[in-house]
């Protein structure tokens, strides 16, 4: 706090350079470059909370803790390497046998998802230690002979669903459409949902504990799928490395490695995980929930369903849909309202 003129101001301090000001810029959780390429997709979920939120706009969640200059110079770069890099690889959809050969930069990479991470943690009031040493890490572009001890594994989002993630009035797009998120604490299940349901048992005794975890975040972005997890710093490397090369032969996720520049990525999601963002499963799970969904579609391929699905309701019968589940959603929603009046006329909408 400080005194001007006789009147005391209370000062705040940037969340990365430290620097002390009155008012900072506004920050974006998920960059705002990402935000642009789904612009139908202006509904935001606050997934890091423990009761979850959403909200219809189309400015995205953000913190206001940020300094001018981290916001557009450091940390600016950051996201424009990330957002090019998901423009380069991840707009498109992809098939179940799909796989990419990435080229990153690793640093850039990690800095970037650390940043997002950051972000999120802050906004969602978690506590938020684990960067207190990482801070320069993440803003400075010439320190990197030291690599904070993270693991993170990439993975390709497949549309698993029947119809189509993005189909409305068949499932609703606000709880199976969300092409952009950041999730705190998946399920990371063993055996998988199919495996503890047929046999009646609880998936909460199947998820996996991670120990010297300080976080667990689960990260999509378009077609992009990463898994990120923030070490305790007294864990030593060996432990990381048994845990990598256990890990990635289990689950459809390949570890991303500081030591190289490209990376081949398959599919990391089935018909549950899909519609579950929450849940992670692993490859024999996901070989059983193939296997039900095809039996459920009488042996007949998801790429097929989709198909005919899209022959026969058409995209405009696809946005009157969406905009009569976000009038029933959204029901103080100005823009949401007024959109209905457009596709229904006068006619009420009966709300729940």
């Amino acid at each position: 706090m400080i005194e001007i003129k006789g009147e005391f101001i209370f000062m705040k301090q940037c969340s990365y350079c430290g620097m002390q000001a009155t008012s900072f810029t506004k920050e974006h959780i998920i960059p705002s470059g990402l935000l642009e390429m789904y612009p139908d997709q202006d509904v935001t979920f606050n997934t890091t909370t423990t009761k979850s939120r959403m909200y219809k706009d189309n400015q995205g969640q953000s913190i206001k803790d940020v300094c001018a200059n981290c916001n557009n110079n450091l940390l600016g770069k950051l996201d424009a390497y990330g957002v090019r890099l998901i423009r380069q690889y991840f707009l498109s959809k992809y098939a179940e046998n799909s796989s990419i050969n990435m080229e990153y930069d690793y640093h850039l990479l990690q800095r970037w998802l650390l940043k997002i991470i950051y972000n999120s943690i802050r906004s969602a009031g978690i506590e938020s230690n684990w960067f207190n040493d990482e801070i320069q890490y993440i803003i400075t572009d010439d320190i990197q002979d030291r690599v904070p001890p993270v693991s993170i594994f990439g993975g390709i989002h497949v549309d698993m669903t029947a119809f189509g993630e993005d189909k409305a009035l068949l499932t609703s797009p606000i709880s199976s459409y969300k092409p952009l998120y950041v999730l705190h604490s998946p399920s990371i299940l063993i055996n998988g949902i199919q495996f503890n349901r047929k046999r009646g048992k609880s998936i909460a005794q199947d998820k996996m504990k991670i120990r010297r975890a300080d976080h667990i975040i689960t990260i999509r972005f378009g077609s992009a799928m990463f898994l990120v997890i923030l070490w305790n710093k007294e864990i030593f490397p060996s432990a990381i490395e048994k845990f990598n090369a256990e890990f990635e032969a289990n689950y459809p996720y390949t570890l991303i490695k500081p030591d190289q520049t490209n990376v081949v990525l398959q599919r990391a999601i089935d018909s549950v995980s899909c519609l579950q963002p929450g849940i992670i499963q692993s490859k024999r799970a996901m070989i059983e929930a193939d296997e039900d969904i095809r039996m459920v579609l009488g042996g007949r391929r998801i790429s097929e369903t989709q198909e005919e699905w899209n022959k026969s309701w058409s995209q405009e019968d696809q946005e009157k849909g969406r905009v009569l589940i976000d009038s029933l959603l959204f029901p103080d929603n100005k823009s949401a309202q007024k959109k209905y009046e457009e596709y229904f006329g006068s006619e009420k909408v009966e709300q729940k």
